[in-house]
């Protein structure tokens, strides 16, 4: 998914002219993924048995996917997004 490329993006005439970057989406992305990691690290952690030598590979291997799937939405989400004119 791209962003729109039919919605101007002109700032107003008064307005000084300002480079675009993506750089909130990938703040956002960096966030989203790192909560999701530690998200699953946490809830594979919680049983009786607690040490990282506890989680099997399919433990690890869910909370890389999840850091993934976090990573790519909240870097889509955001930068499908326009930013509110000021």
């Amino acid at each position: 998914m791209s962003a729109p490329t039919d919605v101007p993006r002109n700032p107003p005439e008064h307005a000084p002219l300002l480079r675009t970057t993506a750089a909130k989406a990938w703040a956002a992305a960096l966030y989203s993924a790192v909560l999701a990691f530690l998200s699953s690290l946490l809830t594979a952690l919680g049983g009786a048995d607690t040490g990282f030598d506890s989680i099997t590979a399919g433990q690890w291997l869910t909370a890389v996917i999840a850091a993934l799937v976090a990573f790519g939405g909240a870097a889509g989400l955001t930068y499908y997004v326009p930013n509110k004119p000021r």
